[in-house]
């Protein structure tokens, strides 16, 4: 961002925007959610298994994230299926997480890990088609960022 034509005053709702976006990717648990779904859409219990997070906390992270339209679901039967619907954000993830690599002052172990989030996080799917947001699968799922 740089400083234009328009006093910062005046921007101050774009300012709020875009912070409640970043706030979404500034929890670590949302993080390895959106790690665990950046190549295929999973259900909640292997979203719980592959993270190792109780249910209650999965599932607030989810509503939350689902909320801020980072995540779209859809519900089979009695169970609920959770995908990215923004590859922005799988992107967003990839870039900061090679420019942390590269900047890393930890062990080769870290920078490892660090290149081999980046390079999971590459999308494996051609088609970039942007998700339209589904219903949500339960009406009383009400969470804030």
């Amino acid at each position: 961002m740089c400083l234009g034509d328009k006093p910062v005053d005046e921007m101050q709702e774009v300012f709020e925007s875009v912070a409640r976006y970043f706030s979404v990717l500034g929890e670590p648990t949302r993080l390895r959610i959106l790690y665990a779904l950046c190549q295929d859409e999973k259900c909640v219990n292997e979203i719980i298994k592959v993270t190792s997070l109780a249910q209650a906390n999965a599932s607030r992270h989810l509503g939350l994230m689902y909320q801020a339209g980072m995540l779209s679901r859809r519900r089979d039967g009695t169970q609920v299926f959770y995908k990215v619907a923004d590859p922005m954000y799988i992107e967003l993830c990839r870039t900061v997480s090679s420019l942390v690599a590269e900047r890393a002052d930890g062990t080769a172990n870290s920078r490892k890990n660090f290149n081999h989030f980046a390079q999971e996080m590459t999308p494996r799917r051609s088609p970039k088609v942007k998700a339209l947001r589904n219903p949500p699968a339960n009406e009383k799922e009400e969470a804030s960022v």
